[in-house]
């Protein structure tokens, strides 16, 4: 057998910086006027689960609060960790597309399935590949996609999948981390400082055990050894500052709170990270910090890490 030609990127600039905003598990849309009855056992499931209290903790009217200050910030990229609608219904994906539509084209935003949108895989997964076409690998896959942005290398991987009912677990697969790794070692030999986007949380024992990555040991391994510089995640609605290990020291993990949480019935409020990836001929220099709507932030980034690659 022919082994495969290694992948290669062409050689990043010497310098640049960006400024991304991360959001998170928006579940923006509404269930109104879809008849329950019309609608699967699991599906159902969640339509009680909206009715009864997501459609109460997650309000568009807070989602648009966080994307305005956000816009406050005049964000050139924007990263969409997942779950933006609640059971993955066309209507809904549909709604999630327009709004995706509202903060740029594929360009300048990325955007990454979260559990919720994938519920069914025959139907969900279907309708989102459809709709969502701009916002994702070209043509359809597969996972990961790569956009570069600068000497930024912007990689966003699908760890939603559809899950038995009381889990929101999610995974990867052997072939996606094997694209991941060829992706991360070309960019980094390239050059890039490597961001990679993910809906669960990427790390062990980073998440409960029902809504964890299954496969987030062999994650962690791979970029402990192809190495990254920054890991942005969703899924747990919560902002926090974590980090795995890399080849050269610790590699920054990033979550983000819902974009729509009220901070009722005990909800964390809404909020979003802001962040600047500036790149030198010799480092990569992350800062940022966790927004909360009407509170303090949650924590500060401020890492010089080293540039991986050669630099022409």
């Amino acid at each position: 057998m022919t082994p495969a030609t290694p992948l290669v990127l062409p050689a990043a600039p010497r310098e640049s910086s960006i400024k991304l905003a991360h959001l998170s598990d928006p579940h923006l849309s509404s269930l109104n006027g879809i008849a329950p009855l019309s609608l699967g056992d699991q599906r159902l499931l969640g339509w009680l689960s909206w009715r009864r209290r997501r459609r109460l903790v997650h309000q568009r009217a807070t989602l648009d609060a966080v994307v305005s200050a956000a816009r406050g910030e005049a964000p050139e990229h924007w990263c969409i960790t997942g779950d933006l609608t609640h059971i993955g219904h066309e209507q809904e994906l549909s709604e999630a597309l327009t709004w995706l539509q509202s903060l740029g084209d594929g360009d300048t935003v990325s955007v990454i399935p979260g559990n919720h949108d994938v519920y069914i895989p025959s139907r969900s997964e279907a309708h989102l590949q459809r709709l969502w076409a701009p916002y994702l690998p070209d043509p359809k896959g597969p996972w990961p996609r790569l956009q570069l942005r600068g000497a930024v290398a912007l990689i966003t991987v699908n760890s939603g999948h559809a899950a038995p009912p009381a889990f929101a677990t999610g995974g990867l697969g052997a072939a996606q981390l094997q694209r991941l790794q060829e992706l991360l070692r070309a960019a980094g030999a390239a050059g890039y400082a490597r961001v990679i986007m993910i809906h669960h949380a990427p790390g062990p024992g980073m998440d409960k055990w029902r809504k964890r990555l299954v496969d987030a040991k062999a994650l962690a391994s791979l970029v402990a050894e192809a190495g990254a510089e920054l890991l942005l995640h969703g899924h747990c609605h919560e902002s926090l500052s974590r980090s795995l290990a890399g080849p050269q020291g610790p590699v920054p993990v990033l979550s983000a709170p819902s974009a729509s949480a009220t901070g009722e019935r005990g909800c964390r409020q809404a909020g979003y990270n802001r962040l600047a990836v500036t790149v030198s001929e010799t480092e990569v220099h992350l800062a940022g910090v966790g927004v909360r709507l009407g509170d303090a932030p949650n924590w500060h980034l401020d890492a010089r890490l080293k540039r991986p690659g050669a630099i022409p």
